[in-house]
């Protein structure tokens, strides 16, 4: 029942500022603010050469680092306040060099928003299966607890864990919610991501949190919701209650958050 979901963090050296004005050099990066008041940024750039190219994200001691993908929104989720945006480019191995670099001050007027977006890592379209699938399991539901245990109930019935994955998933790996419905697998990352994105569908802010659980030896991810009719965060882990769930076992859907410590939250 043991759960492996390895998800490597990047190692990063960055060697400074690069000019891109020169015939021949890159496009210079554009970091896009038009969606801050959504707790988010997009970063398009088109290099002239194929190169590994990445965004990283800095608030105070904390970064957070994705694979650079055109029309994909990152998050700023660490709250209010002043944020690096920086573009890398790899120069060798695992070595990159800072191509743009900008500040941003983000104060926004409700801090779960950013909880509400489809990101890089949570990504999700009204059109997409698993969305029309969440808006026609919560139709009746008329609070968020009806609607986060219509989705639960759901997803650790019909998901099954796929350990052949868990052992030889690469370390840039983004959940595609489609994939999980279609395949009806997935590691921690997917039935996260999964959830997350189909509450964040229904107007449930909801995290996806990486770290460690206290009885699961690896890197391990679960949910942060928000349920607006009991004023609180629950924790959630549809990973770990599937497996007792498709047993027959009894498991219980809100978390004691203290087996729990959390390392990222997206």
């Amino acid at each position: 029942m043991l759960q492996r979901c390895i998800i490597a963090f990047f190692s990063l050296i960055l060697l400074g500022l690069t000019s891109t004005a020169a015939l021949g050099q890159p496009l210079r990066p554009h970091i896009d603010q038009s969606v801050l008041q959504n707790g988010l940024v997009r970063v398009s750039y088109m290099p002239t050469k194929d190169v590994l190219t990445k965004v990283m994200i800095s608030k105070g001691d904390k970064s957070y680092t994705y694979s650079l993908k055109s029309n994909d929104q990152y998050p700023l989720q660490l709250g209010d306040g002043e944020y690096t945006v920086s573009v890398l480019e790899n120069v060798a191995g695992n070595q990159y060099k800072v191509v743009q670099k900008e500040k941003l001050a983000v104060k926004l007027t409700d801090k779960n928003k950013v909880f509400l977006q489809s990101t890089q890592i949570v990504n999700w379209q009204p059109d997409m299966d698993g969305i029309q699938k969440a808006k026609q399991l919560t139709e009746k539901a008329t609070t968020d607890s009806e609607k986060v245990t219509a989705i639960y109930n759901y997803i650790v019935t019909t998901i099954r864990y796929d350990q052949a994955k868990a052992n030889t998933v690469v370390t840039d790996y983004v959940p595609s919610i489609e994939q999980t419905l279609q395949s009806a697998q997935g590691i921690c990352y997917d039935y996260s991501a999964l959830m997350a994105a189909m509450l964040r569908s229904v107007d449930v802010p909801t995290k996806l949190v990486m770290g460690r659980k206290n009885d699961i030896p690896t890197y391990h991810a679960w949910n942060l919701v928000y349920v607006k009719d009991r004023n609180e965060w629950l924790t959630i882990d549809s990973t770990y209650d599937a497996a007792f769930v498709q047993k027959d076992l009894p498991s219980t859907m809100i978390k004691n958050s203290a087996e729990y410590v959390a390392e990222k939250e997206y």
